[in-house]
């Protein structure tokens, strides 16, 4: 218990150190590519690496069976088991990496056409795709190396490999801009994460003995792989269905808006996928130590845990949902020097969206845990078949923020419902969250209203940014209040009881 408590803080802090890292790439990468390079160079890269994510998808979800089946037997790496799922994975990581790199090779000749890319980017587009699709398939095949990582709950290695390589890319990337690559910086900056990331999964994994003695391996089985396959396809329709409602946004743009207006969504919604990966950091720290608490059958406290977890979901969503609402369009402005325009519409449609989708996504990713995903497996790809040709139809009527609204009036309307029923006979109904979403939508609406109005006054986007670190201490409070049941409360306290008198000793107090 101790050790999950530890690995789990341990994963916590540094999925928040990534994140701060990723936040430091982002601010000083954006401002370094607009730089060297045009609204529609910057548009390219964003619109190849959205093409990357569905060639990723070639995986089958096979990662996520690979770590969630060795996880079932991680207690004994010895005993055949163990060793069979990460040969059985390994072997078809392989066969997979080559699909992937293949694919993009064919899929970079007919890519400029389909998307409207102009003549004189063409070729850097189609090299672009070759060398994501290389890259993409890779790492699909050293996958295997690093699965037994999130099996023993070392989210903490993951991590911190993460941050380290962020810095590298985005070292490799000035140096790339600055000697004249021009958009392929981005394409080569990925090549150092990728092996130095291996080599050190590989290091760990091999000191820590997560892989099988000699003589202790077992066999790949067609059995393990008919097993694994049958759980990654589920996974893969969710992933489809994430990715066709993610990565389409971009492409609707770049075809019936233009690539200058696919730039000015990608900038001007960083902060947004920045806020995701705040969110979501609690969710994947703890991911393996509940699935954990569930495969040893302590059902009632994982019911129990996973609606606290939830809670906290909510919570923080709130937090970085306000603080979105209210400076988001400042803060681009700041960072892009006024080159890039955003409206607090928009702000406002991703701060709603950064609550829907990650309750929802507690909902749907309870099935990961029980390795079950028949329930949930097509409610991304029915929202994405419903947000498809609204988000073309409204993009052409009201460009970017139609492409959003589609987007929030889809998963409001199919995934919010399917997913809650879905979960109900797992860990009951959703019920006794009404109040808390209700104060939830009430902070959002008054700080969304502080945006619309710097907006009409057209305040200086200092003066607004300055008044947006103020509203964050009063709605962290009504967050801890209005939002989080007493139970995550009290434990919090008790938790943190230790702490305050020892800082109040340190005071004098």
């Amino acid at each position: 218990m101790a050790t999950r408590s530890k690995r789990f803080v341990a994963g916590l802090l540094t999925g928040y150190g990534s994140i701060a890292t990723n936040l430091v790439f982002t601010m000083t990468s954006i401002p370094l590519a607009l730089h060297y390079l045009d609204k529609e160079q910057f548009g390219l890269w964003a619109l190849a690496l959205q093409i990357n994510g569905y060639l990723a998808l070639i995986d089958l979800g096979m990662s996520g069976a690979v770590a969630r089946f060795i996880a079932d037997y991680k207690d004994d790496v010895n005993a055949g088991p163990y060793g069979s799922h990460l040969l059985t994975g390994g072997l078809v990581f392989l066969v997979q990496g080559l699909i992937i790199a293949g694919v993009g090779f064919i899929l970079s000749w007919f890519a400029p056409g389909l998307f409207a890319v102009p003549d004189h980017l063409a070729t850097s587009f189609r090299h672009l795709l070759l060398i994501l699709s290389a890259t993409a398939g890779a790492a699909v095949f050293f996958r295997s190396l690093s699965s037994p990582l999130w099996a023993f709950q070392r989210n903490d290695v993951i991590n911190a490999c993460a941050s380290i390589g962020l810095l590298v890319n985005l070292a490799v990337l000035w140096l790339g801009l600055r000697s004249g690559w021009g958009v392929m910086s981005f394409a080569y900056a990925q090549l150092p994460i990728l092996f130095g990331t291996v080599a050190v999964h590989f290091f760990l994994c091999s000191r820590k003995r997560y892989y099988p003695s000699a003589g202790h391996w077992g066999k790949p089985s067609t059995a393990i792989f008919k097993r694994m396959f049958h759980y990654g396809k589920d996974v893969l329709l969710v992933s489809l269905g994430s990715q066709l409602l993610n990565a389409t946004q971009i492409m609707i743009i770049s075809r019936w808006v233009g690539l200058e207006a696919a730039a000015v969504f990608s900038v001007s919604t960083k902060f947004y996928t920045m806020a995701m990966l705040l969110v979501n950091n609690p969710i994947s720290s703890s991911a393996s130590g509940l699935t954990e608490i569930y495969v040893r059958g302590e059902k009632e406290r994982f019911i129990s845990r996973y609606w606290d977890l939830i809670s906290i979901t909510l919570a923080i969503s709130t937090l970085v949902a306000t603080c979105l609402a209210a400076g988001n369009r400042s803060l681009v402005g700041i960072w892009t020097h006024g080159s890039i325009q955003w409206t607090w519409i928009g702000d406002l449609l991703l701060a709603l969206m950064i609550v829907l989708r990650n309750m929802n996504g507690c909902f749907i990713g309870l099935f990961g845990f029980t390795k079950n995903w028949k329930p949930v497996r097509h409610i991304y790809m029915i929202e994405g078949i419903v947000f498809v040709p609204i988000a073309i139809l409204l993009a052409n009527w009201f460009g970017l923020n139609g492409v959003l609204f589609a987007s929030l009036a889809a998963h409001l309307g199919i995934t919010t419902v399917m997913s809650s029923r879905a979960a109900r006979p797992i860990i009951g109904s959703a019920g006794h969250l009404v109040r808390s979403v209700a104060a939830c939508l009430l902070l959002i609406g008054v700080t969304s209203t502080f945006g619309w109005f710097s907006y009409r006054i057209s305040m200086n986007p200092f003066v607004a940014l300055a008044a947006t670190a103020l509203i964050t201490a009063p709605v962290m409070i009504a967050a801890w209040f209005w939002i989080l049941p007493e139970t995550i409360r009290s434990e919090a306290a008790t938790r943190f009881a230790p702490a305050s008198r020892k800082l109040k000793g340190i005071l004098g107090m």
